[in-house]
């Protein structure tokens, strides 16, 4: 059930940003003296994340895998503004057993400020939003076989979202940018400050017209 809830929202955010970049190209032609452009894409990311905040003093630590998308307005020549979102997958093995992660989803309103530097385009912003915090932490047990695992939790935590970025566009055509990215999420939910936590970089293709 939780993967096939994955899968229904990553499609549905590639809908979304698909249909925002579509309305926005439409909007830009009626709007050139207010909005200078958009922009929009895909990124992998990778990163590491440690730090526990459960009852049973487990520290979940290691590398994060994900995917997401963001899309953005050219307002003026150095200020941007969209949304992203974003899933990233923590696989856990160690002291607890294979099968074991910890998953988030987060999606937001962001800004950024621009330079132009030949075909290199650094930037640096914040996303402002939400997501949520899946854990499954199975201490004793089987995943591959069918019977009740004898020691696991499972707990889904809402939180509001921070996320500072740096990073770089390389234009390597008319339309086409590759795009770099870090940055470090702050997720607060109502009991502070959410973990596992740490950096992740990120590795993309955005469109622009």
């Amino acid at each position: 059930m939780l993967n096939d809830y994955i899968c229904i929202m990553k499609a549905r955010i590639s809908v979304i940003i698909l249909l925002v970049i579509l309305c926005l190209s439409s909007q830009a032609q009626e709007k050139e003296k207010f909005i200078k452009g958009f922009s929009g894409g895909m990124m992998l990311h990778s990163g590491y994340q440690f730090g526990g905040d459960n009852p049973y003093n487990y520290t979940p630590k290691g590398a994060t895998f994900g995917i997401g998308g963001v899309a953005r307005l050219h307002l003026t020549d150095h200020f941007r503004t969209g949304f992203e979102g974003y899933f990233s997958t923590m696989g856990l093995k160690k002291e607890v057993e294979s099968g074991s992660h910890n998953k988030l989803f987060w999606t937001g309103a962001l800004a950024d400020w621009y330079w132009k530097c030949g075909r290199f385009y650094p930037y640096i912003g914040a996303t402002v939003g939400g997501g949520m915090e899946t854990a499954y932490y199975m201490f004793e047990g089987d995943k591959h076989d069918w019977l009740p695992e004898p020691s696991a939790v499972f707990h889904k935590q809402p939180f509001f979202a921070v996320d500072p970025f740096i990073g770089c566009d390389i234009a390597v055509g008319e339309a086409l940018r590759l795009t770099v990215k870090a940055d470090w999420l702050f997720a607060i939910n109502n009991e502070g400050l959410n973990r596992p936590l740490g950096p992740r970089i990120y590795f993309g293709c955005v469109f622009e017209q």
